[in-house]
């Protein structure tokens, strides 16, 4: 399958503000639409087509969502439709990656605060 044939397929099947969302220019596009509507289809979507057709690699992508299982159903529907090495996480482990990342450069040697992976040793 080429890649026009692959951003094609992409396409196949969305309404037309769908096919809006995912094609617009390289840039910010918001999508506001209620339950059930397709957001995740048209951002998924606008992600494949992008990296399909070139104009990005799928590993300059990140791509955050509020909740794990909605970061899984992003990383499951993406690679349905053939694109690799996106990065889909939730807005917490996304931050927490990059303070984990960036941090020991800035604090030059003093000691860094503990993060926690997880709410669940505060919460009782």
């Amino acid at each position: 399958m080429g890649v026009h044939s692959g951003s094609e397929r992409v396409l196949a099947g969305l309404d037309p503000e769908q096919r809006a969302a995912v094609t617009a220019p390289a840039g910010p596009v918001c999508v506001l639409a209620g339950a059930g509507t397709g957001k995740t289809r048209a951002v998924t979507s606008r992600i494949a087509h992008r990296a399909l057709t070139g104009e990005v690699s799928g590993r300059h992508v990140l791509a955050v969502t509020f909740t794990a299982r909605a970061a899984a159903e992003l990383r499951a529907r993406l690679t349905a439709l053939g694109v690799a090495g996106v990065q889909a996480r939730t807005f917490h482990a996304a931050a927490l990656r990059q303070v984990r990342y960036f941090a020991p450069r800035l604090l030059a040697g003093r000691a860094m605060p503990e993060l926690l992976d997880s709410k669940a040793r505060i919460v009782t």
